[in-house]
């Protein structure tokens, strides 16, 4: 247990180092076997403390151990809905949230994005923030999706492994920059579809 709290506190800084979050904004969790470590609300995620984490019972959905972040409910969905990732990342990076919030349209804008990603990306619905409708609106999207762009709020991006996982975070905001600077130069181009998903199954497992 003390590992992956390390890492999770190595992952908090890599984070707040990327901008990804300023200030308390954001959290992460991992799992490990029934139970979940997720940030504890108000600790920022550049702490090095242990108490920065708090736990709680993914079956009975108890707390155990801290007080979890407000946006618990959402962490809780995405492992209940994906037995294959063992990673939650929500963070609120800049150009992700103005294409979340804009009309943009979100297609395979690069090969790196396709390659990390490993599935489409896709726009929820608002919802207000720690709300259980937030929650359930995120439990609909993230079974076959990796990352989900929350409007006026940031992105949650799920995996297997901190590291592969925070990849993919720092890929969808590079690819949110780079739709921005298409838009911005009036040129919106994208992979075709049938390459956009060879690229996602080529590295699907990579």
């Amino acid at each position: 247990m003390k590992k992956i709290i390390k890492e999770l506190i190595k992952t908090g800084k890599k984070i707040v180092h990327e901008k990804l979050v300023i200030d308390t904004g954001g959290n992460i969790s991992g799992r490990c076997g029934n139970t979940i470590f997720i940030k504890s609300k108000g600790s920022p995620l550049n702490s090095s403390s242990i108490k920065s984490y708090a736990l709680i019972d993914l079956v009975t959905r108890k707390v155990i151990k801290g007080t979890p972040s407000s946006e618990k409910y959402i962490h809780l969905a995405c492992y209940k809905k994906r037995d294959d990732i063992d990673t939650v990342l929500h963070l609120h990076p800049v150009f992700s949230t103005a294409v979340a919030n804009s009309s943009i349209k979100i297609e395979a804008v690069s090969y790196e994005l396709c390659a990390t990603l490993g599935s489409k990306l896709i726009k929820a619905k608002y919802k207000p923030s720690g709300s259980k409708a937030l929650a359930n609106e995120v439990a609909k999207l993230v079974t076959k999706h990796n990352t989900i762009l929350l409007p006026n709020h940031g992105i949650i991006v799920v995996g297997k492994g901190l590291a592969k996982t925070l990849k993919r975070a720092v890929a969808v905001e590079r690819a949110c920059k780079t739709l921005i600077f298409s838009k911005i130069l009036g040129v919106s181009k994208f992979l075709p579809k049938k390459e956009a998903l060879r690229i996602i199954k080529l590295y699907k497992n990579a």
